[in-house]
């Protein structure tokens, strides 16, 4: 405080001295130099809050009310990166008898191929070996291309003729077709996936609107890839087919007709997000079309009529074991010498690259390869290495030929080896490993198959600690997939009860990965198109039993709530608050946890007044809060950081990081106005704040100070209906002995404070007992414009007893506060209006005011209200008001109307100069 009193008085003695030297002969109440206009509307544009900066760093900024309640703004919690890739954080004491979690380290030796994942047929026909089985190889296909298996383009995962024809042969045919995948195969996959695809389609316009800049309009591969209209109809169509069709035998083809058109209507209705330029939807398709095809083709040769003529195809026929003998075994003996010779890893790596491109080139990727399991047992035999790159040929090659099973959970847990050290995460940004993988966690089911969920999600985790990776995933519908699984877990807990325990450990994966996605900036848009905000707080609202599920959860509304879209949403879903309430109850000694949910509700307060009233009517809301502020200020103020269940690291929060989430929880919560006055006769709460500040020091401790006292500033608004208490006395006591400090802006907000509880004549009484009127007077040399502004409204108060009046006359305070009008003076309306208040009340009973206020005072104080009242030199001027905006001009012309209603008043009194009663403003 008193550098900027120094400061202040610098300035005034300069100005002082430059009017001496250019004309002695002026009189002394002469203002200083009139200010540019360009000074004049900065300075009103200040007062107003428009523009600039905010004052105050945990204030709402510019714009805010200068005198009662506001809103208090925070940091987010710092989280650090995390140092080591694990699929769970460091275990607490509670946690540590968990030993069924899957472990992060674990060695593939044991992992080999399981032989019920091989092809065959489906109805059970034998393929002649005679013959040979058929290969249907496009032409453009036919042979590797010259610059490398390894640089072989990935061909369109689904043929146009090809899914043509097996449409046809399924609607034609009389087969019951058997889909093996149990999570395409669910009634409520279908169902909420075509949900999903609807509502896309329904805010199509909104999305283009918000991810127009965000998202890539180009395939980043060069692949020509499906459509996701494509990708899905097969779908719609199967559950049509087994709605209608009963699972048995149709005897008219016609029956079928109505099936073909529904599949074509459904296939209509899809939609994907613009932006997404590979979507993971086609891979429920490529999961069971090598099936469906093989059936289809079955049932072709079945219901073929002897002598009917067949169309010319469209492809080659290609023999599978002539090119698995001339072009696949030939790499596979390379690699079985390889092995049996102890060469170099790279090498092998190299070899399995090039196994890749062999089959990508005859067209064998998928489950339609009669010797799949061949390949598939050469490749298991590699998987105990430690070498990164041969890793990911590996399970590139599984996962190409789209293994099921413990052969696909096997695959899950190699990927997710290969992620755990980040100088991998090149290995993602080349080929398609990054689409096979996301395509392959696509086709597990979370509830069947938790465990390849739990590490098929735990790579795509540790990946997305990638800025690059997560933009890429974005763009292959990564979201859209994360928001899909959290539907079909969350139905199965309100439908059932509870989930598999693996399920769980699946589900942290889960929504660990969308923390990550969630912390990029292109992604809250599309949180809010995919619907993935009310999922994360029905999350919050099932699962808040699971601790490790509720970290992540909360971490995720921490991050969304700072995007003012998300925030709306989250704040209006009925089971938000709720569950944020039951959250802190049941996680209280879990700081990381606290201090991230009071950071996401402060936030919803902030912005909404319905979701503060609906959090204050919440059941046992505030004696969870309440509760929560004492544990943490006591754990705070004894220093048990060892006792803690979580331990205390930047990551989880220290106590006192936590007791500011909550108390701004507290002041945001209290703006509404049926809200504040029951808070405000709280004892426990008003308590509970004065001890922070008592234990607290604003230098060691500027946030914490700063947000206790923003809080009591909207808490003693509401007294002025109230009765005084022990209470009130004591946070007077309390702030007059923080008013020694050399902080501005904890200055400002304690002499708030002062502002509501001077309405109390104990209060005023403490104050003149504690010499704070003295403090206030000289803090009007201070050069802070609200600093100067919240004294003068103390001032006002104090001025309304006479027997202050004397102290504030032997401080000088009328020629400080004629000062003040100098120099704020057309730059904060507000701020003369006090003035004149002050000056007001003042002269509230005396016989002779120009005496009172001294004869050169009144000469001077008349020569600025004078010029102050001329409207027509200031508001018409158009070197002031010309380049200002209407809008401002109006504004700034109201807050005038008010000065000059009181100034009028004053300039009259000292005129008239009359003793009559005159009553305190």
């Amino acid at each position: 405080m008193s550098q900027a009193v120094e400061s202040r008085r610098e300035v005034t003695l300069s100005s002082g001295n430059m009017e001496t030297t250019s004309n002695a002969l002026s009189p002394f109440y002469i203002p200083p130099h009139r200010k540019t206009s360009a000074q004049i509307i900065r300075e009103a544009r200040a007062s107003l809050g428009v523009g600039g900066s905010p004052s105050t760093p945990i204030l709402t900024g510019v714009g805010v009310p200068r005198v009662g309640v506001r809103t208090v703004q925070t940091k987010r919690p710092f989280t650090p990166r995390e140092r080591e890739r694990t699929l769970f954080g460091g275990r607490t004491s509670a946690e540590a008898g968990r030993d069924a979690r899957p472990p992060s380290s674990f060695t593939l030796s044991p992992l080999h191929f399981d032989s019920s994942d091989s092809n065959g047929s489906s109805n059970g026909r034998q393929i002649s070996t005679a013959a040979g089985p058929r290969l249907l190889l496009p032409l453009a296909s036919a042979k590797l291309s010259k610059d490398g298996c390894d640089k072989a383009k990935l061909p369109s995962l689904i043929s146009t003729s090809r899914l043509v024809h097996r449409h046809q042969f399924r609607a034609l045919s009389l087969c019951d077709c058997r889909v093996t995948d149990k999570v395409t195969d669910s009634p409520l996959f279908l169902q909420l996936l075509n949900k999903s695809d609807l509502e896309l389609r329904d805010v199509e316009t909104h999305t283009q609107t918000h991810t127009a800049k965000h998202t890539v309009g180009v395939h980043e591969q060069g692949v020509a890839l499906p459509s996701v209209h494509e990708a899905t109809a097969s779908l719609n169509k199967t559950q049509g087919v087994r709605a209608g069709g009963g699972g048995g035998h149709v005897g008219a083809r016609g029956g079928l007709v109505g099936t073909r058109f529904l599949g074509t209507e459904r296939k209509k209705s899809l939609s994907k997000r613009p932006g997404v330029d590979r979507d993971w939807r086609h891979a429920v398709e490529a999961r069971t079309g090598s099936k469906d095809e093989e059936e289809a083709e079955g049932c072709r040769e079945d219901t073929e009529e002897p002598g009917q003529p067949t169309a010319a195809p469209r492809e080659v026929a290609v023999d599978q074991t002539v090119y698995y003998e001339e072009k696949v075994g030939p790499v596979l003996d390379e690699i079985n010498r390889a092995v049996s010779c102890a060469v170099g890893e790279e090498v092998l790596g190299e070899l399995v690259g090039k196994l890749y491109g062999c089959l990508e080139a005859g067209g064998l990727l998928g489950r339609h390869f009669r010797y799949r399991s061949q390949v598939l047992r050469a490749v298991f035999r590699l998987v105990d290495r430690e070498y990164g790159p041969l890793l990911a040929a590996i399970a590139r090659v599984m996962l190409a030929l789209k293994v099921s099973g413990s052969n696909l959970t096997s695959v899950c847990k190699l990927v997710f080896k290969v992620t755990r050290h980040d100088v991998n995460d090149s290995l993602f940004l080349e080929g398609n490993l990054l689409d096979l993988l996301l395509e392959a966690v696509a086709c597990v089911p979370p509830l069947d198959q938790p465990e390849a969920c739990v590490y098929g999600y735990g790579a795509l985790k540790f990946l997305t600690m990638n800025s690059q990776l997560v933009s890429r995933l974005l763009n292959r519908g990564i979201l859209e997939l994360l928001v899909l699984h959290m539907k079909l877990i969350v139905n199965h807990q309100q439908e059932v009860g509870s989930v598999p325990e693996q399920t769980h450990y699946a589900l942290v994966q889960l929504t660990g990965t969308l923390r990550h996605v969630s912390s990029c900036e292109r992604t809250f848009p599309l949180l809010l198109v995919t619907g993935a905000v009310p999922q994360v707080c029905s999350l919050l609202h099932h699962f808040s039993h699971d601790q490790d599920v509720t970290a992540n959860v909360v971490r995720i509304l921490s991050i969304i709530s700072t995007h003012e879209e998300c925030c709306a949403v989250a704040a209006t879903h009925p089971a938000t608050l709720p569950a944020a309430v039951a959250a802190l109850r049941r996680h209280a000694a879990s700081p990381a946890i606290v201090v991230r949910l009071a950071y996401a509700l402060g936030n919803m307060m902030a912005n909404s007044d319905e979701a503060r009233w609906k959090l204050f009517s919440v059941d046992g809301f505030t004696e969870t809060l309440l509760e929560l502020l004492t544990e943490y200020l006591q754990r705070d103020r004894h220093h048990q950081a060892d006792e803690m269940i979580d331990p205390l690291t930047p990551a989880s929060g220290t106590p006192e990081d936590v007791m500011v989430k909550l108390i701004r929880v507290l002041a945001n919560v209290s703006v509404h106005s049926r809200v504040g006055p029951v808070l405000a006769r709280s004892r426990t709460c008003l308590s509970l704040l004065v001890s922070a500040l008592q234990h607290k020091g604003v230098d060691e401790s500027e946030e914490l100070v700063l947000s206790t006292l923003a809080t009591l500033n909207n808490l003693t608004f509401y007294t002025r209906d109230q009765p005084i208490s022990t209470l009130h006395t004591d946070l007077a006591e309390c702030l007059c002995e923080m008013l020694p400090m050399d902080h501005v802006e904890g200055l400002v907000e304690t002499i708030r404070v002062f502002g509501n509880l001077t309405h109390f004549k104990d209060i005023r009484d403490i104050l003149t007992k504690r010499a704070v009127l003295e403090v206030l007077v000289e803090m009007l040399d201070c050069d802070s414009r609200e600093l100067v502004y919240v004294c003068a409204g103390v001032l006002v108060n104090l001025m309304s007893d006479a027997s202050r009046r004397t102290i504030f006359q032997m401080e000088k305070g009328v020629l400080r506060m004629i000062d003040v009008l100098q120099y704020f003076g057309y730059g904060d309306w507000q701020l003369c209006n006090l003035v004149c208040q002050v000056l007001w009340n003042f002269c509230a009973s005396a016989a002779d005011v120009q005496e009172v206020l001294g004869p050169k005072e009144t000469e001077k104080l008349i020569y600025v209200l004078e010029e102050f009242l001329d409207d027509d030199s200031y508001f018409n001027n158009p070197e002031v008001f010309g380049e200002c905006d209407p809008d401002t001009k109006e504004v700034v012309y109201q807050l005038w109307e008010d000065f000059a209603f009181v100034a009028t008043k004053l300039l009259d009194r000292i005129e008239e100069n009359t003793a009559l009663p005159v009553v305190p403003v």
